[in-house]
């Protein structure tokens, strides 16, 4: 799949899991922002690794730009940080999801205005099908937890990231042995 199309679909289907977990309380609720917390973490990780380094090549004014995303980045990680020790469903826990809402949104909006544009642009489409070729594996390879100590490079994404995913699946594995 060419790369800005593989990006808008996830924004789709980040998007319909934030209205999934604001739809309030339930027994689902709590699986609904697991899902949500680990598309999210998937995401960011995969497009610095593939994204960001084309900003910086290929688009106008593209260092300003990607440090930009990448700010935007660290601050929705840190919140979702914030988040896992918070009891879900505390005043705590759902003013945080209502900052991670609003900062996920904001930087979508920007991508999808400002970046993508500017990739589409400027890079061969056989380039950009191709980075959504390694967008997609990156996915499947990064971590599904937030770890916001680790330097947003893609260098450290890339050295760090599957080391992190292996621990995170563990993790989630306990923790949905623990639960059932």
């Amino acid at each position: 799949m060419e790369l800005v199309a593989a990006l808008l679909e996830d924004h789709e289907e980040i998007r319909s899991l934030f209205d999934k977990v604001a739809a309030g309380p339930g027994p689902r609720r709590e699986e609904r922002f697991d899902q949500l917390r680990e598309q999210l973490v998937r995401h960011e990780v995969a497009e610095e690794a593939i994204v960001r380094p084309l900003t910086k090549r290929y688009a106008a004014d593209g260092e300003r730009v990607a440090h930009a995303r990448v700010n935007e980045e660290s601050n929705a990680e840190a919140i979702l940080k914030e988040m896992e020790g918070t009891e879900m469903g505390s005043a705590r826990w759902d003013r945080l999801f209502e900052r991670l809402h609003t900062a996920v949104l904001r930087h979508a909006a920007k991508e999808e205005s400002v970046e993508f544009p500017r990739l589409q642009a400027t890079v061969d489409p056989a380039e950009l099908t191709k980075r959504g070729t390694m967008f997609a594996t990156a996915k499947r390879l990064a971590p599904t937890h937030p770890h916001p100590m680790t330097p947003n490079s893609p260098a450290a994404t890339m050295l760090l990231g599957p080391v992190a995913a292996v621990i995170d699946r563990a993790r989630d594995a306990v923790a949905k042995a623990l639960s059932t």
